[in-house]
């Protein structure tokens, strides 16, 4: 475990206690996606549950999660395996599934011990490829129980970014690559498989530091990892990464970002992929531009299909703005926004 700045976990925490909580008990949403996974493009259902929340936003949380809005601190075991009954009766079939909760379906005060496996069992009778999400703590005296799974099961850990001081000073994440490696060896020797999530851009990051930072963070993390999913910014409501935007102090990553990162990260030997949320939206990527429509669906074509031609070819004269853009930040002390940009 990482140790965390005091003072940034309380204006975290801070922030986040102005939200208030659910009072529901149902699931929180189901869709669809696709995704290039195992080889192939697959089918995927997402299901979001509702908890009583990440046992780490108790504490304080990361910089830029705003789940906190879904989640209600009254729910029990048998109001989690009542959402996954329900959902069942509507989705009772399908090739993969990927299974969301508010943090870690294996942190036992957030998904009860006695109800993980029975879960996974259940789900794995309707679906032929489970995933779901964890932080790495959770993982290791767990890994053994999940043996049976083996070829059906990926667990999915937010590592991030690989550099200590990002995860310590610009996310609140209060883990480290060391222990994502050793959550990561332990599910490998189980035969689980291991997905690893990088954010793009935390907050106090200029554009070509996060460029440089997400490449960086997936090369050193691509041999301990079978997928690497890079999650640009999506500005979520209740987080000091909102706080920020509003003051004018903090802009999404731009598109051209995005496709720079997956081109320079072809040569890796595990698949990398970005399911882009708000993109094309002033809280999440976008170029500023009407190409923001054909970016956003050439990232998603790729992502579902794991051909480089959908990016190859991307050309928009914004370009040009965007290599200023970052030239100009890079000359100035901290990040700026386009409306910043726009008074040189």
């Amino acid at each position: 475990m990482n140790n965390i700045d005091l003072q940034f976990a309380g204006e975290i925490r801070e922030i986040r206690n102005r939200i208030g909580r659910s009072e529901r008990k149902d699931y929180v949403t189901t869709y669809n996606e696709k995704e290039f996974l195992n080889g192939r493009t697959r089918d995927e259902r997402v299901l979001i549950l509702r908890t009583r929340g990440c046992s780490w936003s108790y504490h304080s949380g990361c910089s830029m999660c705003g789940f906190w809005e879904d989640t209600n601190p009254e729910i029990n075991a048998n109001d989690i395996m009542k959402q996954v009954e329900d959902f069942l009766k509507d989705h009772n079939k399908g090739d993969v599934l990927k299974v969301f909760t508010s943090g870690s379906f294996f942190d036992p005060l957030e998904v009860s011990e006695e109800i993980q496996v029975p879960i996974i069992e259940k789900l794995l009778n309707h679906y032929n490829f489970l995933i779901v999400e964890s932080r790495p703590e959770y993982i290791i005296n767990k890994a053994e129980r999940l043996k049976q799974f083996a070829g059906k099961l990926q667990v999915a850990m937010g590592m991030e970014s690989t550099d200590p001081d990002v995860l310590k000073y610009l996310i609140n994440k209060n883990y480290n690559f060391e222990d994502f490696k050793r959550a990561s060896e332990t599910l490998h020797r189980n035969g689980i498989s291991v997905r690893a999530y990088l954010l793009m851009k935390p907050p106090f990051m200029k554009e070509q530091e996060a460029i440089d930072d997400t490449i960086k963070s997936a090369r050193d993390i691509s041999s301990f990892a079978d997928f690497i999913s890079i999650n640009p910014m999506n500005i979520q409501k209740g987080t000091l990464v909102e706080s920020l935007y509003k003051e004018g102090n903090y802009r999404p990553p731009w598109l051209w970002s995005v496709v720079e990162v997956l081109l320079s990260l072809r040569d890796i030997h595990i698949p990398v992929v970005s399911l882009i949320t708000g993109s094309g939206k002033s809280r999440g990527p976008h170029n500023g531009h009407s190409c923001d429509r054909i970016f956003s669906e050439s990232i998603r074509k790729y992502s579902e299909t794991g051909d480089f031609a959908y990016l190859e070819n991307l050309s928009c004269e914004c370009r040009e703005k965007w290599e200023s853009f970052k030239t100009e930040e890079n000359s100035l002390p901290i990040q700026i926004n386009e409306a910043v940009y726009n008074d040189f």
